[in-house]
């Protein structure tokens, strides 16, 4: 009848250890995996954020574009203007 016990009770040791270490794993896991979402979803909000910048900042260039024709004859032509404009649209 000892006998019986040792193993019922080794068999529930056993078990337990098992049972705690995969617990720990699947918690484990799964925190893992809620830092890994957390971190697409701030990448997600980075790329969002570029995204926008740059749409920004293609607005304010264009903005910023005067009128890129000129007459050269014009008396009152602004010639370090019409020199500044050149220089940035081969720049860009």
């Amino acid at each position: 009848m000892s006998t019986v016990n040792v193993f019922r009770y080794s068999a529930l040791a056993a078990g337990l250890v098992f049972g705690l270490k995969n617990d720990l794993s699947l918690k484990s896991a799964a925190s893992k995996k809620e830092e890994q979402r957390a971190y697409e979803a701030k990448l997600k909000l980075v790329e969002e954020a570029k995204a926008e910048f740059a749409k920004g900042k293609q607005a304010t260039s264009g903005a910023e574009t005067v009128n890129s024709t000129f007459n050269l004859e014009d008396p009152n032509v602004d010639f370090a203007a019409v020199i500044l404009q050149a220089v940035d649209s081969i720049k860009s």
